[in-house]
């Protein structure tokens, strides 16, 4: 047990063992070291800094000291589908993994640098440093105003728990790009029975479902210049909660995309109708249809999708009226790549 020296902190030197984490013959610590208990076995760890001038290490058994000198490997995340936005910001993500080339993990990322620039020739300029966040919205105002028709780019480096800095990547220069493209979007909802609703007419029974016949359809038609995605979200309705299956108090109803002129042979679980949010149609969710619906230059068939209705009845009620309105949203959104 030693005390910290009034003077400065200790110099520690040490052979290299087959176990014990170094990654060379001899070390000398130029940075915080962390040490365990019982050489070359499973054991306790603490990542305290011996050098951090306010306190020492004082545990029992035998020590080794784990050497780490190498940088973390870090990257700002794909944007995938979304590198095309219709919208001035963009989610941002990083990360990566502090790792030695002969001895695996490291100690662990500290902090991120994140930078930023505008189109290729801009200048790098920082958007966060020495931060532990992983995620930020960029735009629509900070740290910059995104500038429509502009392409942003994105890279990162980080610092691990000993000091190591990462360099900036060279080649190329950035991790992630981001594009903000306006689009006006141009689509129309039209009623076989000429109409904006769905009206069942019948007297409701307790827990029974109601699937709309050819006559309800709507169709949904594409008249903007650039291919679109439909999505849909529900509302609760007076005294009844919207949820995946029906229950007391509870409806829900189901959706399918398709270009069929028929009613949907089924309805499943994968066409139920949320609350919370805009459900975008994949393929797999709301049927077969309702995304990549062409532009207006198209064929009609490929510019249209035909959306079908389900209602599922609560199965008992503590409020009734002789009419509700139940309210649905429609929306569009680009497709991208």
């Amino acid at each position: 047990m030693a005390d910290w020296p009034s003077g400065g902190g200790y110099e520690l030197r040490w052979g290299a063992v087959t176990n014990g984490g170094s990654e060379g013959d001899v070390r000398t610590s130029s940075g915080g070291m962390r040490l365990s208990d019982n050489l070359g076995n499973s054991s306790f760890y603490t990542d305290s800094f011996m050098t951090d001038g306010t306190s020492y290490i004082n545990r029992p058994g035998f020590r080794k000291v784990d050497w780490d000198e190498r940088h973390p490997l870090t990257s700002v995340n794909d944007l995938g589908t979304d590198t095309l936005s219709s919208a001035p910001n963009f989610p941002i993500s990083w990360g990566g993994a502090d790792t030695t080339v002969e001895d695996g993990i490291g100690w662990g990322i500290r902090y991120y640098d994140v930078q930023y620039r505008r189109e290729a020739h801009g200048t790098w300029e920082d958007w966060h440093i020495q931060t532990i966040l992983t995620s930020d919205v960029f735009g629509p105002s900070a740290p910059e105003t995104v500038h429509e028709d502009s392409t942003y780019y994105f890279r990162c480096r980080a610092y691990d728990l000993p000091g190591n800095v990462e360099p900036w990547p060279t080649t190329p220069d950035y991790q992630a790009w981001a594009r903000y493209e306006n689009q006006i979007l141009e689509w129309v909802v039209v009623n076989q029975a000429d109409s904006n609703d769905w009206t069942i007419e019948d007297t409701l029974t307790y827990g029974s479902t109601y699937t709309m016949e050819s006559g309800d359809l709507f169709i949904v038609k594409n008249n903007g210049d650039v291919e679109i995605d439909m999505g849909l979200k529900g509302y609760p309705t007076t005294g009844w909660i919207l949820r995946e299956t029906a229950g007391v108090d509870r409806y829900a109803v189901r959706a399918v995309f398709d270009d069929n002129d028929d009613v949907p042979a089924s309805f499943v679980m994968n066409d139920a109708v949320y609350d919370s949010g805009f459900t975008w149609a994949t393929g797999t969710l709301f049927g077969p249809g309702g995304f990549g619906l062409q532009p207006s230059t198209a064929d009609s068939t490929l510019r249209t999708e035909n959306l079908w209705l389900q209602l599922h009845i609560p199965t008992d009620v503590s409020y009734w009226s002789e009419h509700q309105t139940i309210r649905l949203d429609l929306k569009a959104k680009p497709t991208t790549p």
